[in-house]
């Protein structure tokens, strides 16, 4: 069918490529790396419907997987009927949709989920087999089920996706098709490597609106956020297992120095961190903020240990009272329930609970990245105990990218991350008051 007509050049460069190499060698594992929105699924899709169409007389069958059935699979499967709903009405080409399956006569393709907690026993794969937003895949599952599907038939594996963490099953294929491209004599090579990519520029050289919207995202994330390294720059997220570099530490530091008690005019927000109590062990971590021009402004940090529950519950309704914070998202994880809406039912709708589920958690820690990264966060110098402890903390908190694009954080052994982590909440509160109206010509600023 070789129909690309509605490809980009991009597209249709790597569709080619991948065409050609699937047929003259078989049993291989090619890659494709493509930035977020840059239409991945569309070249799989043209990939699954020319392959299809060319095989419909002497039959075979194509295996895409994907890390869940729904949305990613499904996505996948949809993408391809609609490209052969595009051919049958443009060349009278007859497929079938039987549940997650696409026939054209005697050629078939069924998307399943490559969770392991998924059926897939049984499948073959005759024709090709496709590994779709590869680096969420587990590479022990999908070597132990999904690879075996091309044992005897000699089918050729595409892995599609995004870097992430470095060491994922697609980033290691990657790693070995460079040095493949690298080491090729043949001329020919260069039109159809082993690993494909565009970038995002190649993208917005097609369309000036997707090169608009990476450069605001990369004005609101920073250009070294790990979403945006990974997503856009197609480089892997967080080397140094860190969540912030050294440089962005330093960065940090305002040119401000830390409050007693709220300057008359301003606005505050406040994060709580909740540790239960007893002596020993994590620390409950009131941040406090300014709404500054740019951003949050962090002036005060207040640590209590071992405290007993009501006396805590009374100094931090107090210290809202005192700085008059306009919100204040509290830790409502385990024990820190109760404690939230205790003050919520003092302080009223100021108050916001979080619990810190890995989802949650893993936004906040890249919520904090970004405004390090942009300016959108600043903390006074370590000249208050409380302060110390939020440096030493940034200093030694370590980060490491996960499955599905998540961020998990926290301290290394022995260490703890409480300010850390009230410094978290803090952004957050900040960040849902709106605009600062702040007076002008204060001293020190």
């Amino acid at each position: 069918m070789q129909h690309t007509g509605t490809l980009r050049g991009y597209q249709a460069r790597i569709l080619f490529s991948l065409l050609w190499n699937i047929r003259d060698s078989p049993g291989e594992t090619f890659t494709v790396m493509l930035p977020r929105q840059a239409g991945k699924n569309e070249v799989s899709a043209a990939l699954v419907s020319n392959l299809l169409v060319s095989r419909q007389a002497e039959g075979g069958s194509i295996v895409v997987c994907a890390p869940t059935l729904y949305p990613q699979a499904s996505i996948s499967f949809e993408r391809t009927a609609a490209h052969l709903r595009a051919g049958a009405k443009r060349f009278g080409l007859a497929f079938a949709i039987e549940g997650h399956t696409l026939r054209c006569g005697s050629a078939s393709a069924v998307f399943l989920s490559g969770s392991p907690t998924a059926n897939v026993a049984g499948h073959t794969a005759s024709i090709l087999l496709i590994g779709d937003e590869a680096q969420d895949l587990d590479e022990d599952w999908f070597n132990r089920q999904f690879r075996p599907m091309t044992a005897s038939t000699g089918a050729a594996t595409v892995l599609f996706g995004t870097p992430w963490q470095g060491d994922s099953l697609l980033e290691k294929a990657v790693a070995a098709n460079r040095r493949h491209d690298d080491a090729a004599t043949d001329p020919r090579a260069a039109f159809h490597p082993w690993h494909n990519q565009a970038s995002w520029r190649d993208v917005a050289g097609h369309l000036p609106a997707y090169g608009r919207y990476v450069h605001q995202e990369r004005d609101r994330l920073g250009a070294d956020h790990p979403v945006f390294l990974s997503q856009y720059e197609l480089v892997a997220a967080q080397a140094e297992r860190r969540l912030f570099s050294l440089a962005q530490v330093w960065s940090l530091e305002g040119a401000f120095g830390p409050l007693a008690a709220p300057l008359p005019g301003e606005r505050y927000t406040g994060g709580l961190d909740f540790a239960g109590e007893g002596p020993g062990g994590d620390a409950t971590v009131l941040t406090i903020a300014r709404i500054g021009d740019e951003g949050a402004e962090v002036v005060a940090v207040t640590v209590w240990r071992g405290e007993p529950f009501e006396l805590l519950a009374a100094e931090v309704q107090a210290l809202a009272r005192q700085w008059r914070l306009e919100r204040l998202v509290c830790d409502a994880t385990g024990m820190g329930a109760p404690l939230a809406a205790g003050l919520r039912r003092a302080l009223g709708p100021r108050v916001e609970s979080l619990i810190f589920s890995r989802p949650e958690k893993s936004a906040l820690g890249f919520d904090l990245i970004a405004a390090a990264s942009t300016g959108a966060l600043r903390i006074a110098p370590p000249l208050t105990p409380g302060l110390q402890t939020l440096w030493d903390e940034l200093r030694a908190c370590r980060a490491d990218p996960e499955p599905g694009g998540q961020l998990s954080w926290g301290a290394p052994p022995g260490r703890h991350d409480d300010c850390v982590a009230s410094l978290a909440l803090c952004l957050r509160a900040a960040r849902g008051t709106g605009p600062a109206r702040l007076a002008r010509g204060r001293p020190g600023r």
